[in-house]
């Protein structure tokens, strides 16, 4: 990129997090100095928030890492070029791989490696060449039912679900897309969600919510049903139940699409309308209002959050949730247009017909933790990818004996804050013979690394709207060229991949396409393999300024293939357990009260993103800590006050809190962010005013691990809130 000399105008897009805004960067001599939104986008409209605004200080960040950094003898940090600590990390990972094997070598790809286009092929290729499968993301923390376990036992519909603008009535489960602008299609879309809820309530569109808080979507809602925490299974098995049994499904494409209807619809007999009053402390009449405004549609979709998914019993909440879609039929039909089919992949046929249960999907590399974990396929912006569950890698750590992982590569990503579990997780990550980190900043994790590289920001890179693609309800896509030039002796995750695979003599493909391992291909060239035979040839999006609509060949849906359609599967192996375990842990929860009177649950912060922003001086004025948010009425029976800390305490742990009075909460719960906090030593508890603190401190990652992803249950925690000594704020 030619450097600039005067003050330009430059089109991009934010990547603080994953919504992808278009921005506007005015560049004079290579330096930012502001930046605004780009008011000029046909799908954005100019809408950009709190965080992505900051990117100009954090560019600048005087704490900012611009070179490669080394832990020496006496515990600090010496500084060194890249390329030698390239050279030093591929020396070690030499002699692990000889003396351990492949499979000791494992990486994690945090939530900000998803805001680089290319991370995560680039990262997938050097596993595949290394023949390691320890490759691990953030989705296994959070949301792995939805993005593929859900499909791989029930199937899915190959023409796609309705998409929130063809929608007549939306059940949102434990999303807050007003917050956290994100949203599988079907939901709240995360671009511009503000004004994509006032379309749809303008045009008459009927809004169903299901979350503990009174979110700011909930608020919007038509019918807001507060429900206990961790009885959404629950609650929608007895939505289910009164559909069914009020024969308000779409009949004809059950019978036409669906297999074992009558046996699913026995299975829901015990959820009545009463019973699943009585476990979700709903109204028996706003249940029943519920299940008819969803069945009567005629067009809508049912969505979920990482709300539910972080509870009991994601697998089967997420095959409950396409179960409404399926039985309700919320799928485009035969000569239907699909508003988006994606810009950036090939064409492909779409026709009216469901793809079957892909049981292939997850199964692969067992853990070494149970053989009910391993492996699973996530349907990735990059297609299916099977990756390792994050949820039991520190027990990967620990647990000696062959595939014992000996070094990890942590790439955007803060696994001391993130991981479940966070004292066995620290256990982990300090026995480890070999800690990499690629962060921008010295994060809780980074300080027990070995070697920590600085990371390139999104605005001194080139990108892509990868993730995104589908997302869009139109055919939009932007690129973006690098807006100023890295000052320091920094580089891009991928690059950290194509680097050790040069040194350790692998050869990577992308779509097998082989990469040059002699002389680094460019970004460019990256996205090119990534994109091969798209929709819009990347070269055009390329030489476009800014985000663009195409114009494109409309997509309708084609009729069904006799010789290839196939069913959705309502009743897989396993669902009746489920089933079980849901409404029998559903009764104990009655009697729990008296042990832990409060329930944690889990929510997103707008000044934050997971464990980024702290840092950046604005965001931090909004708030230096992760509040335990509870009703006043609450507070007031504790003998409480706002500005209090007081200890959470739960079967696994405690933690310090600050008290902040909430009456969006319902009464019984408390509410806090994720990723807060430092190490669970203890040692930080007396700045929990300035650094929060880590709700993982309160669980065990293996307290009922999920079948398949091992996911640990990180919401809907019985807890009991105690006064400490300190005083209020």
């Amino acid at each position: 990129m030619q450097q600039k000399n005067q003050s330009d105008q430059v089109k991009t897009f934010c990547r603080f997090c994953h919504a992808n805004c278009p921005m506007v960067a005015t560049v004079k001599d290579n330096k930012l100095t502001a930046l605004r939104p780009d008011t000029d986008n046909e799908i954005f409209g100019g809408y950009t928030c709190l965080k992505g605004r900051q990117m100009p200080e954090q560019l600048y960040l005087p704490e900012r890492i611009q070179a490669s950094l080394k832990k020496n003898s006496e515990g600090g940090w010496t500084e060194i070029s890249s390329a030698q600590a390239l050279d030093e990390i591929a020396g070690k990972l030499q002699e692990l791989r000889k003396k351990y094997g492949p499979r000791s070598i494992a990486s994690y790809n945090g939530t900000v490696s998803f805001q680089n286009s290319a991370t995560h092929p680039v990262a997938k290729a050097w596993h595949v060449a290394l023949e390691s499968p320890s490759y691990y993301t953030s989705i296994t923390i959070d949301q792995p039912a939805k993005v593929g376990i859900g499909q791989a036992r029930m199937g899915f519909w190959l023409g796609g679900n309705h998409t929130w603008q063809d929608s007549d009535v939306a059940l949102i489960i434990g999303n807050n897309t007003l917050v956290s602008h994100f949203s599988i299609p079907g939901g709240i879309p995360s671009f511009s969600p503000s004004s994509a809820l006032r379309e749809g309530k303008k045009r008459g569109m009927k809004i169903i919510c299901v979350d503990p808080r009174k979110s700011e979507v909930a608020a919007r809602a038509d019918l807001h049903l507060q429900v206990k925490p961790g009885q959404d299974a629950v609650l929608l098995a007895g939505l289910l139940h009164i559909i069914l049994d009020e024969g308000l499904h779409d009949a004809d494409f059950c019978s036409e699409n669906i297999t074992n209807l009558d046996v699913f619809k026995a299975s829901l007999e015990r959820f009545t309308p009463e019973y699943v009053a009585a476990r979700t402390e709903l109204e028996r009449e706003d249940i029943i209002t519920a299940a008819r405004l969803f069945a009567a549609g005629p067009r809508g979709s049912a969505t979920t959050g990482t709300g539910p998914e972080m509870g009991p019993y994601p697998n089967l909440v997420q095959h409950l949730t396409q179960a409404l879609n399926a039985i309700c039929g919320r799928h485009y039909r035969a000569g239907e247009k699909l508003p988006n089919a994606g810009v950036l992949s090939p064409p492909m046929p779409r026709p009216a017909q469901a793809i079957p249960p892909q049981p292939e999907w997850l199964t692969g590399v067992r853990s070494r933790v149970s053989e009910d974990i391993g492996e699973v396929t996530v349907l990735t912006a990059n297609g299916p990818i099977k990756e390792m569950p994050t949820a039991i890698c520190a027990d990967e750590i620990l647990l000696e004996g062959n595939g014992q992982i000996k070094a990890l590569i942590v790439i955007g990503g803060n696994p001391l804050l993130a991981w479940p579990g966070q004292a066995k997780a620290y256990e982990a990550l300090k026995s480890l013979e070999l800690l990499v980190c690629l962060d921008y900043k010295m994060s809780v994790t980074a300080e027990l690394a070995d070697y920590v590289i600085g990371s390139k920001l999104c605005l001194e890179r080139d990108d892509l709207t990868v993730l995104t693609d589908i997302w869009y309800e139109q055919p939009y896509s932007q690129y973006t060229k690098t807006v100023v030039e890295a000052e320091g002796d920094v580089i891009e995750e991928w690059e950290l991949f194509w680097e050790l695979g040069k040194r350790l003599g692998l050869e990577l493909s992308i779509r097998e396409q082989p990469l040059d391992m002699v002389n680094k291909p460019s970004k460019y060239e990256i996205l090119e393999k990534m994109t091969v035979g798209s929709r819009v040839p990347l070269a055009e999006i390329y030489h476009r300024e800014g985000g663009h609509v195409y114009d494109l060949p409309d997509v309708i849906v084609a009729p069904a293939d006799p010789a290839t359609r196939g069913l959705m599967d309502l009743f897989p192996a396993g669902l009746a357990d489920e089933l079980e375990g849901a409404a029998r842990d559903a009764d104990r929860g009655l009697n729990l009260k008296k042990d832990y009177p409060f329930l944690l649950v889990s929510r997103r912060m707008k000044n934050v993103y997971n464990s980024t922003g702290q840092e950046l001086s604005f965001l931090a004025s909004k708030g230096t800590t992760n509040p335990a948010f509870i009703h006043p009425d609450d507070v007031s029976a504790l003998n409480l006050q706002d500005g209090e800390v007081v200890a959470i305490r739960s079967p696994q742990g405690q933690i310090p809190a600050v008290v902040k009075s909430s009456p969006d909460i319902k009464r019984g719960v408390v509410s806090m962010a994720h990723c807060w906090g430092a190490a669970p030593d203890g040692a930080s508890d007396d700045r929990v005013r300035e650094i929060g603190a880590n709700t993982n401190r309160l669980i065990s990652n293996l307290d009922n691990p999920e079948k398949y992803s091992g996911m640990a249950q990180q919401s809907a925690i019985p807890i009991t809130i105690e006064r400490l000594t300190g005083g209020t704020a």
